[in-house]
């Protein structure tokens, strides 16, 4: 489950990171839109598709609305990924400082499809390497000469109504996790320290909710392969 989020976390900071540098450099939506379905699908080597985005560099908000992720070859399912609606807003004027602030992250809908295939690896495994050596292959720089990392403020993130399927075998409704103010004691947290902070909360509250599923799982008569399948997912 760890795996899950983590990799759902690190695909829509890279979005989001995306996302602010186009905007500013060219505030026309089309070609938000082009570049995130273009990079995104290159980094993963899974397809990436947005059905539609709303930005305004005026007063830094912004919507994404039907964002897909595509699972790598060797996979059944369609997709990895699928977010309804994801609302950005954020100070235009820190964009030009050490510390971007962000006023709001709110992931609505997401739908994440957690799949082994025969040679036991995850779809997310696979796109995790896929983004590391796309990443890898263009940090030939020496280390002194790149910039430091921009650090962000969000202050709140939201991801709310999200379901996962495991296998195929069931879908499960998650809790709602809603973060505010990531980064703000430390003076700017890096894409890194966000997921970690992310993760650890997020893990905190899927634990009962797929614990419960596993229980009435093995259980449950004919729901028995189910609660195995929850239960090898908690093992992950």
């Amino acid at each position: 489950m760890k795996k899950i989020y983590i990799a759902l976390l690190a695909v829509l900071l890279l979005i989001v990171a995306a996302v602010l540098y186009i905007w500013l450099a060219n505030p026309l939506n089309a070609l938000v839109k082009t570049a995130i379905e273009k990079y995104g699908s290159e980094m993963t080597q899974a397809q990436v598709s947005v059905s539609g985005v709303d930005l305004s560099p005026t007063d830094g908000k912004g919507v994404l609305s039907g964002l897909a992720l595509g699972n790598p070859k060797g996979f059944k399912s369609p997709h990895a990924l699928k977010a309804g609606r994801i609302e950005l807003a954020l100070e235009p004027a820190s964009l030009t400082r050490d510390v971007v602030l962000i006023h709001r992250i709110h992931v609505d809908a997401p739908y994440i499809s957690y799949e082994k295939n025969d040679k036991g690896v995850t779809n997310f495994d696979a796109i995790q390497r896929n983004v590391q050596r796309y990443v890898g292959a263009g940090s030939k720089a020496p280390k002194e000469d790149k910039k430091a990392e921009t650090k962000m403020v969000i202050e709140s993130l939201l991801i709310r109504n999200a379901k996962v399927n495991y296998n195929g075998l069931m879908d499960l409704k998650l809790p709602d996790i809603h973060l505010r103010n990531i980064g703000k004691k430390s003076g700017g947290a890096t894409s890194a320290e966000v997921t970690r902070a992310i993760v650890g909360e997020l893990n905190k509250q899927l634990a009962i909710t797929l614990a419960k599923a596993a229980a009435v799982g093995a259980v449950g008569g004919v729901a028995i392969g189910v609660g195995m399948g929850i239960k090898s997912l908690l093992g992950e």
